[in-house]
């Protein structure tokens, strides 16, 4: 099974309800073949976006482009769009095999040429074994492939997934979103993938947009995003990190907050507004620039992490591995600590 996947463009696509807006001034273009992730809390619209481009909802202002044509005003059906859904969404008066089979059977197409079809579908999700069971003796894994094989039967170039792993627990996501990316490599259509989870998002996707309040507030590559992030939300919003405050800088000293003064030696200090440093980017040295109070340290199996109260009362946190045996110490402890100046992202006021 193998198709080609579709270019798709939004072109300041404006969605409101009421005085309420969803979505403003969204554009975004994605490639032929691109895993596409929007990410964002609840209500930053993301999902919104997705209906538009189904056509589950009509769009006010704006356009949306599949392949350079204009399908706002192309109805659902007429689309070629595949969609996964949370809930699986399954007949379950049907069995496995006639679950996967209704879409072509809705196209018209030849039995013979249903049968085959459907079968090469199973075999991509390893379901083939499985093809006359009922949906209620499915595990939520199996129907959640099932699920996915019936959106991508009839070869859409678009496949469209709304949270899609949400109702399974973290073993399984995390076994299904590798899979989920095999398959998506093997169709080679394109995806546009909705999910609030930061970590399934770093981990399928080729670019993601990071959403809040309708607005897309950044769009590149996973690494992009983590190591470059262009504002205090997206900062926060991927991944762990300290934001902390900058007071002011003299010469080759800056006062941040947390940190106290700190003598920067490997770059530029910033003179205003704020720094992001990663967890994982602060290790405990006793020649530390810096020092806090240790709160609590959690044990998290492959590491340790430390949670700090440092200068102006504020929380500071870091990750340390556990490459064999950790002198943890005792809460109420100072802890120095240190990182390479090259660590700090400076971010805008």
């Amino acid at each position: 099974m193998a198709t080609k996947g579709s270019s798709i463009e939004f072109r300041s696509v404006r969605k409101t309800y009421g005085s309420f807006v969803a979505l403003e001034d969204f554009s975004m273009t994605v490639a032929p073949g691109e895993f596409m992730t929007l990410l964002g809390p609840s209500g930053s619209g993301k999902t919104t976006a997705l209906n538009c481009l189904a056509g589950f909802i009509d769009i006010g202002d704006g356009d949306i482009l599949i392949d350079g044509v204009s399908i706002a005003r192309v109805p659902t059906e007429k689309r070629g769009i595949g969609m996964v859904f949370q809930n699986y969404s399954l007949f379950p008066h049907r069995s496995v095999m006639g679950n996967v089979a209704f879409p072509l059977e809705m196209r018209g197409m030849a039995r013979d040429e249903v049968r085959r079809r459907s079968l090469a579908a199973l075999e991509m999700v390893r379901l083939d074994g499985l093809a006359d069971r009922m949906p209620h003796e499915l595990s939520g894994g199996q129907k959640q492939r099932v699920a996915f094989a019936r959106a991508v039967v009839f070869e859409p170039s678009v496949l469209l997934m709304d949270e899609p792993l949400g109702a399974l627990d973290l073993k399984l996501r995390e076994t299904l979103q590798l899979e989920i990316k095999q398959y998506q490599r093997q169709i080679g259509c394109t995806v546009i993938y909705v999910t609030h989870d930061q970590g399934e998002a770093l981990t399928l996707s080729d670019r993601l947009a990071v959403m809040d309040k309708g607005v897309i507030q950044q769009l590149g590559t996973p690494q992009e995003l983590y190591d470059q992030p262009a504002s205090r939300f997206v900062a926060s919003f991927i991944g762990s990190n300290n934001i902390l405050k900058v007071f002011r800088s003299e010469g080759s000293t800056v006062s941040i907050e947390g940190l106290g003064a700190i003598e920067m030696t490997g770059r530029e200090p910033p003179s205003r507004g704020y720094v992001a440093l990663r967890p994982e980017h602060i290790r405990r040295t006793p020649k530390g620039r810096a020092s806090a109070t240790l709160e609590q340290a959690v044990f998290f199996g492959n590491a340790i992490r430390y949670v700090l109260r440092g200068t102006d009362e504020k929380e500071i946190s870091f990750t340390e591995p556990r490459s064999g045996a950790v002198n943890v110490p005792a809460p109420g402890t100072e802890v120095r600590f240190d990182f390479d100046d090259s660590s700090l992202t400076y971010l805008p006021a």
